[in-house]
């Protein structure tokens, strides 16, 4: 994946995440010449070792609320609680509800992909990094436009103990322009970065 630019030396490098590039690469596949694939397109049975780090956002009325119409297991597991129905942007503070919230609404409203870097905190001090690909993707109605999503968290998920977890940070965002693998990282949140791969037990199909 070509990315624009390099990070000043005083940035951490941003970190996508394999299971991000494999959901990403199934994206571009299912959508073809499409703006985005249509929810009938998505065969989970291709993702099996992904699925549980998948969801699905749907759209209220308001212009940054998000509800979970799907979250699977591993990310309930990962938040401690069923997420299904609740909001997506619950936990996190104003100014990064409205960051998240305009990427989202690119996603939504331009067809954009977009990729976004978390820390989380736990309730005994743990800090855990995630990638996450937000997608669009079209309703069955075919008029509604969902965002396809996978969080996918740097580390080895069964070896955390902890009770509660909370997002602490936005370390980035990314919004991508292109119609091909070879995607180039454009309208970046910050100063661009050099994309370095990461191992994880999610790399594999």
């Amino acid at each position: 994946m070509r990315v624009s630019g390099e990070a000043p030396a005083s940035q951490e490098d941003f970190i996508l995440h394999p299971g991000a590039r494999l959901l990403l690469g199934h994206w571009l596949a299912l959508k073809g010449g499409r703006p985005a694939p249509s929810r009938g397109d998505l065969d989970l049975r291709q993702l099996r070792r992904q699925a549980p780090w998948l969801f699905i956002l749907s759209l209220g009325g308001e212009a940054d609320r998000y509800t979970y119409r799907l979250a699977g297991t591993g990310i309930c597991g990962f938040m401690r609680h069923e997420i299904t129905g609740t909001g997506f942007l619950a936990g996190w503070g104003h100014f990064e509800r409205g960051a998240i919230a305009r990427a989202l609404g690119g996603v939504t409203g331009r067809f954009q992909p977009a990729h976004f870097r978390i820390h989380y905190l736990t309730d005994r001090g743990q800090k855990i990094s995630a990638d996450m690909m937000a997608l669009p993707i079209t309703a069955r109605d075919g008029q509604a436009v969902h965002v396809l999503g996978g969080l996918f968290p740097h580390g080895s998920p069964e070896l955390w103990n902890y009770d509660q977890l909370a997002p602490s940070g936005l370390a980035g965002i990314r919004l991508f322009a292109g119609d091909t693998g070879e995607m180039e990282v454009a309208n970046a949140a910050q100063a661009p970065r050099k994309f370095r791969l990461i191992s994880g037990g999610l790399d594999r199909p």
